[in-house]
């Protein structure tokens, strides 16, 4: 995990896949976009260049969970 809780894009990838699901960065890129993992700038996501956009663990783990209650 990356320093203070939040991931780089890989690091939500591998987090993803860890809990069964196979996104591309492209589709996470998309989610982010789509307001999937943070609303209004909330959880953002860190470049892997180092730039300030992050996630937060706990948006990648909201994910999965909804995405477990749907049945996806």
């Amino acid at each position: 995990m990356a320093e203070s809780g939040y991931l780089t894009i890989k690091q939500v990838r591998d987090r993803l896949v860890a809990a069964g699901y196979s996104d591309s960065d492209q589709t996470i890129r998309r989610l982010l976009a789509d307001g999937k993992l943070g609303k209004e700038g909330i959880d953002w996501y860190r470049t892997e260049r180092g730039r300030y956009r992050m996630v937060s663990a706990d948006a990648v783990d909201r994910l999965i969970a909804q995405r477990r209650q749907q049945g996806e």
